[in-house]
């Protein structure tokens, strides 16, 4: 943008008004300055340990933020509600290369894999670790929150002309057993996060730019859940199919783009051996079941041809199709043995990024779900084709600002 070499733009480091370690923060942007621009940044996302322990290696330091959300006034402009496993995604939503050279380093993620020449194992370059005590050298994140809110990506600005009293709102999930850490013997004291925002201080420029702020459209990412019921890991249930049929009712009425579903494992003890944090990203993997299938009915009619969704390499041919390029790795969608900790062995990597996408591009007045899954006798820790999960359902909504001469609504499209 010309303005940045114009010096029309200054930057901004605001602490966050209110402060409660380890359960929430929230940042109010002056009225004061003119405009902000879209690309607001939060600083020192992390936290300090009483020990040496790897954060989350699905998620990094990101796996603190729960829920946001973008105010202006009471006015919720957009939001990310049960983030962590949605995130978890965006984090795998990335060619491998990147995970490995960049996004690991800047989120504390363990993303990016190797294949050990010799051993011929699943393994990873390098792990990022937590400083034991020191705020000053324990490693945290920087993100771009136009990742939690599309629609910073839609706008040129944010005048405060119209948006009077902008706010951030962020919850933590700081409890010590929530598996943000992958050992969860250790203690958790959140940092104090900072807010990094480029404002434009020529008046001039921003009436100019006002003009032609006249609407936006994004694709805000709504939550919806439904569960999986456990059945017995008996001989006699070896080899029942287990059918689940739910009707989601939070997109009715509302245009469904993308629909992405993430299998949350219910009892999140089973994550854990001892208090080592199984896999990759614990009780925030999305996990493989053994002969999974899934049809949507979207309004009455299959979305899907025959059966839907089946096979491992089907439902990963799909989330690529739909969500584009993955940082997946051998076995990453398929059931097997998830009762080893070692991140180095590659049973502990089975089936830990089973995510199942599709494209719906409809207006929604009825929406189904039909998932099956086959039981094992399976007792390992973590037995995800006959324990209970949460399957979190995550679509993308039409959302418009629309501005007009006494301000703007935000509407559905």
């Amino acid at each position: 943008m010309s303005f940045y070499s114009d010096s029309n733009v200054a930057t901004r480091y605001l602490d966050p008004k209110i402060y409660t370690e380890n359960a929430r923060c929230t940042f109010e942007l002056d009225s004061n300055e003119a405009a902000y621009l879209p690309n607001l940044r939060l600083l020192f996302v992390g936290l300090v340990s009483n020990g040496n322990t790897d954060y989350n290696r699905l998620l990094g330091s990101l796996g603190l933020i729960k829920n946001a959300r973008l105010l202006d006034g009471k006015t919720v402009l957009c939001a990310a509600n049960e983030n962590q496993f949605y995130q978890g995604f965006k984090n795998v939503n990335k060619s491998n290369e990147k995970n490995q050279s960049v996004d690991s380093s800047l989120v504390c993620s363990g993303l990016g894999f190797t294949v050990d020449g010799s051993t011929r194992k699943v393994n990873r370059i390098a792990k990022k670790l937590l400083a034991n005590t020191a705020i000053n050298t324990t490693n945290s994140a920087v993100l771009d929150l136009r990742t939690l809110f599309p629609m910073l990506n839609s706008v040129s600005h944010l005048p405060t002309s119209l948006f009077r009293n902008l706010r951030i709102e962020i919850e933590f999930d700081a409890v010590q057993t929530s598996q943000i850490l992958m050992d969860i013997s250790n203690t958790i004291t959140t940092l104090r996060p900072v807010l990094a925002a480029d404002v434009i201080e020529n008046p001039a420029l921003v009436d100019s730019m006002n003009s032609k702020l006249t609407n936006a459209s994004w694709l805000e990412i709504e939550h919806d859940l439904f569960v999986i019921p456990a059945q017995p890991a008996t001989a006699v249930n070896q080899g029942a199919t287990q059918n689940v049929n739910v009707k989601i009712n939070g997109f009715n009425n509302k245009h469904l783009e993308r629909l992405l579903i993430v299998k949350e494992i219910q009892n999140a003890s089973k994550e854990l051996s001892t208090n080592t944090v199984q896999g990759l990203g614990g009780r925030f993997s999305s996990q493989a079941c053994f002969r999974q299938k899934c049809q949507f009915r979207v309004n009455g009619g299959n979305l899907l041809p025959r059966q839907g969704i089946v096979g491992n390499n089907e439902r990963l041919a799909y989330i690529v199709d739909t969500y584009g390029e993955c940082s997946a790795y051998i076995g990453s969608n398929q059931y097997g043995g998830n009762n080893d900790a070692e991140i180095d062995d590659a049973r502990a990597l089975l089936g830990q990024v089973d995510y199942i996408g599709v494209y719906v591009g409809q207006a929604i007045s009825d929406l189904q779900i039909n998932y099956s899954r086959v039981a094992l006798e399976d007792t390992t820790l973590k037995s995800a084709t006959t324990d209970a999960l949460n399957a979190h359902v995550y679509g993308e909504i039409r959302k418009a600002l629309i501005v007009n001469k006494g301000g703007y609504n935000i509407q559905y499209m």
